[in-house]
């Protein structure tokens, strides 16, 4: 068998996960959204399927007229997907951010004249920013908001920082690309066009036919050396099956500050996605990591971290390799010593300056008033538990309960609560799969799949009727209000028809867009961007619909089976009705111009005059 046709084995064997997405697609049109999809799965291989179809623009997928070339793009900061410009708050000045632009061929070649145009495309939406509604709505709308975001990045980040990487995806052999004198003259003036537009920092990065055959469905892993001062070694066992071993070391804080320098949020993807700012716990920790005399006593003050590892690979010089590294307790600790460790990097870059007779201006000067307390001592060391084991059950159970006594609780960590395990045995007796943990049911190649954020953001939506808030701040907004979705079975008996309905709603009305959208049986700009940008919102009008005046609580628990009834047999009578009266809610806040609504379905009052519709309503 041929590699070709090993690839379009591997294809076909995982397009299950995404048939939802190619109803009403045949011939060339499905054909290569069927690539897409594999590739950007394996490529982005944490993602959900949901995630990586928000970022796909082609015209073919899309029903659109033109996408110049670019079938896909994302902004990416660190591993995560960044869809609103609010998101960059969350990350330190040395993440690393890529712009991501995809052209994907699934034959066996790439032409010159694919890479032209490529390359034309490029320069109107990233250089130029010359892309038109009439061209491919759904396009231009993506392109409003990753704007903002990368006039933020630009702003507030450096570009050393910041790439930009064109991806060529297709069936073929690289070396084939890359042994044709046009086709390698075509990549460097994409290149070229990126740079003299500004974007220095560039790459093009090829995957071809071998590359996406070898692409499996795990995340990428964290390999990486620790050097330790002492270490007492426990060891269980060494068979990979029951293998549990445990390695208690002194390590030196500036190993630690350097690991989440170099790999960000990655490494505490077991633990949290995003290192949350707590100014009074961090303070503490800097302070203690940069005084004189209490430097050296850090370790005892201090709880330590736990890491985990599939493999501990024992070097000289005191040195452990660790396989599958994640930091899954001890985020906090880890983040101030690392800024503490920058505070001093800083202060010692501002005082050469001053030493070479340059003059420091007032911010300068403030800076180094602030920080100069704050400077990593490199005497510092911490109590680093370290273990080794290949049982994911076993991680999770770790990662629960050494974060057992702080308050920031993460997606991932709330997967073995009691209020989850419960929602996921009731969704799962009405055919839907609730995800606790990443890729858990979709690697058993199930269906109408649900993860803990998206459940979390379609209650919040449906049930507190705030979709704008949700959408905005997702992360921050489920350390505050968890207890309040899913409670403890012992503190609230909650009835789970509030977490069924919301996704009965999302399932019906995601249909319902994408038959739209196929179909092109909208052609009106301000519905069409509505549709995709305010599918929470649109999910309240909907129950709204059917409810009236009963949408509440008990409203929704009473009404459980005429709702999914409904959903089922007048969705298309709902609909309608939920786009006219959002459009007109929306109308009245933004204004008429579509290119409002981006923005605006993004700020709290939407939600208020969203609640005084709904609650108003006879």
């Amino acid at each position: 068998m041929s590699i070709f046709k090993v690839l379009e084995g591997k294809i076909t064997q995982e397009v299950e996960d995404y048939s939802d997405f190619l109803s009403n697609l045949s011939g060339d049109s499905l054909k290569g959204a069927e690539f897409m999809f594999y590739s950007l799965a394996n490529i982005f291989k944490d993602k959900t399927i949901d995630e990586i179809e928000s970022g796909m623009v082609d015209s073919s997928y899309k029903g659109e007229k033109y996408d110049f070339g670019i079938d896909a793009i994302y902004i990416t900061g660190s591993k995560d997907f960044i869809e609103q410009k609010e998101q960059l708050d969350l990350y330190n000045e040395d993440t690393k951010f890529t712009i991501h632009l995809f052209q994907f061929k699934r034959g066996t070649g790439v032409s010159q004249a694919d890479l032209l145009k490529f390359n034309k495309g490029v320069k109107k939406i990233l250089v130029d920013e010359d892309l038109s509604d009439t061209d491919n709505l759904f396009f231009y709308n993506r392109m409003l908001a990753l704007n903002e975001i990368k006039t933020k990045l630009y702003n507030n980040y450096s570009t050393d920082n910041i790439k930009v990487v064109c991806h060529i995806v297709f069936g073929g052999v690289e070396q084939n690309l890359n042994s044709n004198p046009l086709l390698v003259e075509e990549l460097d003036s994409i290149k070229s066009t990126l740079t003299n537009g500004g974007f220095t920092n560039n790459e093009i990065r090829i995957a071809d036919c071998q590359k996406l055959i070898n692409a499996n469905s795990k995340g990428q892993e964290i390999i990486d050396i620790i050097e330790y001062e002492k270490t007492l070694k426990y060891i269980t066992g060494t068979a990979d099956v029951d293998k549990l071993n445990g390695y208690i070391c002194i390590v030196k804080g500036k190993e630690i500050a350097e690991l989440v320098r170099k790999h960000q949020t990655s490494i505490f993807e077991a633990n949290i996605r995003d290192y949350y700012k707590r100014s009074d716990l961090n303070s503490k920790i800097a302070t203690t990591s940069s005084s004189t005399d209490e430097a050296k006593y850090f370790w005892s003050f201090n709880n330590g971290l736990t890491m985990t590892c599939n493999k501990v690979q024992e070097l000289p010089n005191d040195k452990y390799r660790l396989y599958n590294l994640q930091i899954v307790n001890g985020c906090q600790t880890s983040n101030a010593i690392y800024s503490a460790l920058k505070n001093k990097e800083r202060i010692n870059e501002l005082l050469e300056k001053q030493d070479a007779g340059e003059e420091l201006n007032k911010k300068e000067i403030e800076e180094i008033n602030s920080k100069e307390k704050l400077q990593f001592n490199d005497e510092t060391s911490l109590l680093v538990k370290i273990v080794e084991t290949n049982s994911e059950d076993l991680i999770y159970r770790i990662t629960e309960t050494t974060n057992s006594q702080t308050p920031i609780k993460a997606f991932s960590l709330k997967a073995n609560d009691n209020i989850q395990l419960l929602i996921e045995q009731y969704l799962e007796s009405k055919g839907v799969w609730y995800e606790r943990r990443l890729n858990f049911y979709k690697n058993k190649g199930k269906k109408n799949i649900v993860n803990i954020q998206k459940l979390f953001q379609l209650f919040t939506s449906h049930i507190f009727l705030k979709p704008s808030q949700v959408k905005t701040r997702p992360k921050s907004m489920f350390i505050n209000s968890y207890e309040d979705v899913f409670p403890h079975p012992s503190v609230q008996n909650m009835n789970y028809a509030l977490y069924l309905i919301p996704i009965k709603t999302d399932i019906y009305l995601t249909k319902k867009i994408r038959e739209i959208q196929r179909n092109d049986s909208i052609t009106d700009g301000y519905q069409r961007t509505i549709l995709s940008y305010g599918k929470f919102h649109l999910g309240c009008f909907i129950l709204s619909s059917i409810l009236k005046n009963e949408y509440n609580l008990k409203g929704i628990v009473k009404n459980e089976a005429r709702i999914q009834s409904e959903l089922e047999n007048n969705i298309d009578q709902h609909f309608t009705d939920a786009l006219l009266n959002f459009e007109k809610t929306l109308k009245s806040f933004v204004g008429n111009r579509k290119e409002s609504i981006v923005t605006g379905v993004r700020k709290t009052e939407l939600d208020s005059r969203i609640t005084k519709f709904i609650k108003n309503r006879k």
